[in-house]
């Protein structure tokens, strides 16, 4: 269970990739916790009044509030 990163590193495992070259999306402090454990990136998604701060707080690289921001950079990649 996050925020221990033994799920994260299972999946880029199984993706034959490394944890930096990966980035989670989560919306809890422990996504972001298990994220920072790996060396990977995170996008912390504070869909609720106040979250934004907690999920920088843990070390989330980018906060956003709308999954729509994710969706238009990664159509502009």
């Amino acid at each position: 269970m996050k925020p221990d990163p033994h799920s994260l590193l299972m999946a880029t495992g199984e993706l034959d990739t490394h944890p930096h070259d990966c980035t989670l999306i989560g919306d809890s402090v422990t996504d972001v916790a298990a994220t920072v454990a790996t060396g990977g990136r995170s996008i912390g998604f504070a869909n609720k009044a106040g979250k934004d701060t907690a999920l920088r707080d843990a070390g989330a690289d980018v906060v956003v509030t709308a999954m729509t921001a994710v969706a238009e950079a990664l159509g502009s990649a």
